[in-house]
């Protein structure tokens, strides 16, 4: 019996003094958090007909990722990006420019004298290595939420033979520089050569995924974008062709109810690759 109540008081000093031990020792400090390495890339549409009234600056800006401009050519040159354009050109990496990948802050500057001395907006955001994004500015930009400032992944694979890739983005989207005025609710996209609607009761801010459509060298479509469950054409598309496994984004941007002018709603496309 005394034998058993020794070995349990020596078990207890053991721990005690291993305990003792333990909380005197120093830990070594989790490893930091490494930042993905590699290269993003990134495209720009400028799809906000109402960007100079929502920030009270002229309509253009410059693009700066990570601080780097990446919208201009030459250093104090005006400001590249004007509504109904993109950066980079379509012959540019179809459309991309490279950033480094991992969180990245982007930033839109305006100036007059100096392009880049009023920063207009900043976001953050986490570019993968390897990976497509596309930043579409429309009159909600001032949204924290990535949807609706229309900050989307380009997840592009290629198309079966035979296919084209396609998705569709509803850029013409309520803001307050004319919350007064009736904008275009859902739509639907009619095409021709299909015979029905490709899309059907798009709200706005929408992006569709990309979807395959048949390839046809030798017809080429013309779109309709309209008013869900109504015939009238709000804009059309004329003679628009897709080629053999490639892929496309089709938008709709502008002021919902303006047929003329600069800032008229219509679909415009552009090529991913």
């Amino acid at each position: 019996m005394r034998k058993n109540i020794l070995a349990v008081l020596a078990s207890a000093l053991v721990m005690t003094f291993l305990a003792l031990v333990s909380c005197n020792r120093d830990y070594e400090a989790a490893a930091p958090y490494q930042m993905p390495a590699g290269t993003a890339y990134l495209r720009i549409v400028h799809a906000a007909p109402y960007f100079g009234k929502i920030f009270n600056v002229a309509d253009s800006f410059n693009v700066l990722v990570g601080g780097t401009k990446v919208s201009g050519f030459l250093p104090g040159s005006n400001p590249y990006l004007s509504y109904g354009t993109m950066f980079p050109i379509s012959s540019t990496q179809y459309g991309y420019v490279s950033v480094p990948a991992g969180e990245q802050e982007i930033k839109l500057t305006a100036g007059v004298s100096n392009p880049d001395s009023i920063t207009i907006r900043t976001f953050t955001k986490m570019l993968a290595p390897d990976t497509y994004y596309t930043l579409m500015v429309t009159d909600s930009i001032n949204s924290t939420r990535d949807a609706a400032q229309i900050f989307v992944r380009d997840s592009v694979t290629t198309p079966t033979v035979g296919f084209f890739n396609l998705r569709f983005i509803h850029a013409v989207v309520d803001d307050t520089a004319k919350a007064a005025q009736k904008t275009v609710d859902s739509i639907d996209v009619f095409s021709t050569r299909n015979n029905r609607n490709i899309y059907s009761g798009i709200t706005p801010g929408t992006v569709t995924t990309f979807s395959q459509f048949a390839y046809t060298a030798q017809l080429s479509d013309t779109l309709y974008v309209r008013r869900v469950r109504n015939t009238i054409n709000l804009d059309t598309l004329n003679n628009v062709s897709f080629d053999n496994q490639r892929t496309y984004t089709l938008y709709f941007q502008g002021d919902g109810n303006l047929n003329t002018g600069t800032k008229e709603r219509h679909l415009a496309t552009y090529v991913h690759k």
